[in-house]
Parts: structure tokens; C-alpha cells; sequence
């Protein structure tokens, strides 16, 4: 009986350090402000990524940059063309989006149901965008997405200042080895975020008032 609760005992701290260094996140890359960071994904074989940077600029231009469908290959990596598909309000609609992969892999698309929203009481702003494998019909020659899961999480520091957490959970479909897309994973986020903090100084984002956020 003592030999059972001492492995009972070894098998729960075993446990305990494995789910909290999966919770934990790696620093990956730290550069021009943006941080970028990778752990294990708890719902794929794929890598979370979280991306953490604090810049001048307003909630609403986050927003009116993110809302603009069209745009996104402008600062989205790899993103080859998206187009809206459905609008349920100024604040959340459903897109179409298609991403380059490097040959010989096929290009992914996804459909996405992204919301944007704030706290009335802290004035912080979330962005969800959530992929819907099924809420359009599989393209010829393209790997459907099966997960894509972002969240921004945008925060006001004050005089002007707003800092930005963003999460990805991501399976990319069929075709690539989960090895190489975890090697090359940093990549995307840090481009993209780079891309999105020059696009936050042309003038029709810069100066967005959105009638939804405040602040």
C-alpha cells in the first residue's frame, strides 16, 4: 500500500510539472518592441503563439485596421486576398481569407468569424477571430483550415499609449510537418505586427473615430 501511494504521489507531481510547462511561455524573439513567444499547444500539435507590444496609437484605429477586410494582405503575413462575406454590424462580420504557403504545400483558406468589443468599465478592447471550417463550402485546390483561434487583447496606458496581447491557436490543415511549421512559427507573428504598427500611421487609421469604442 505505501509502494502505491508513493507512486501515486511521484505520477501527480509528474502531472503538475507537465501542465504548468505547458502553460508556460517562451520568449522567442525581442526585437523593435515586439515580443513574440511559443509554448505547446494544449488543443493541437501545433505551437501557441503570443505576441506583446506597446506603441502610440488609439483603440479605434486597432479596430478600423482590423475591420478593414480588404487590407489584410498589407500586413497580415502570407495573406494572398480576403473579402468580406457577411456583415452582422460595424463591430462583427464574417470573412473569407486565403494564405500563401510556400511550395510544393497548397495555399489554406478559412472562413472567420471575427467580433470586436470593449469593457465599458476599463475601456480595454477584444478582438476574436474565429475560424469556421464549415460555414463555406471546401475551394478546389486549397487545405481548409481546421483551426485558427486569435484574440487581441488591447489595453489603454494612457497619454496615447495602448499595449497589445495577442494569442493564436493554430492547426494549419494537412501537408506540412508540425516540426518545420513550429521552427519557422515566430516568423509570422513578428512580420505581421511590425506591418500592423506601420499601417497604424496612415492617416485613415491614425485618425478613426469609431462610434462602438471609446477611447
Amino acid at each position: 500500500m505505501r509502494q502505491k501511494n508513493i507512486l501515486f504521489t511521484i505520477a501527480c507531481i509528474f502531472q503538475l510539472f507537465s501542465l504548468r510547462a505547458q502553460q508556460e511561455w517562451t520568449l522567442k524573439k525581442d526585437e523593435n518592441g515586439i515580443k513574440v513567444y511559443s509554448r505547446s499547444g494544449e488543443h493541437s500539435k501545433y505551437n501557441e503563439l503570443r505576441v506583446e507590444m506597446t506603441l502610440q496609437a488609439s483603440l479605434s484605429s486597432v479596430a478600423a485596421l482590423v475591420l478593414d477586410i480588404g487590407n489584410y494582405p498589407g500586413w497580415s503575413f502570407n495573406t494572398k486576398q480576403t473579402s468580406v462575406l457577411k456583415t452582422v454590424s460595424p463591430s462583427e462580420l464574417y470573412f473569407y481569407s486565403e494564405i500563401h504557403s510556400p511550395w510544393p504545400a497548397s495555399n489554406r483558406d478559412l472562413a472567420i468569424h471575427l467580433v470586436v468589443s470593449q469593457d465599458p468599465n476599463s475601456k480595454v478592447m477584444t478582438i476574436h477571430a474565429e475560424e469556421l471550417p464549415n460555414y463555406i463550402p471546401a475551394r478546389d485546390g486549397l487545405v481548409r483550415v481546421p483551426l485558427s483561434d486569435e484574440i487581441w487583447t488591447v489595453t489603454p496606458e494612457g497619454n496615447g499609449v495602448i499595449k497589445i496581447d495577442y494569442r493564436i491557436t493554430l492547426d494549419p490543415g494537412a501537408g506540412t510537418p508540425a516540426w518545420l511549421i513550429n521552427m519557422f512559427s515566430v516568423k509570422g507573428p513578428f512580420e505581421t505586427f511590425s506591418h500592423v504598427r506601420e499601417q497604424l500611421k496612415i492617416p485613415k487609421y491614425r485618425d478613426a473615430k469609431l462610434s462602438f469604442i471609446r477611447g
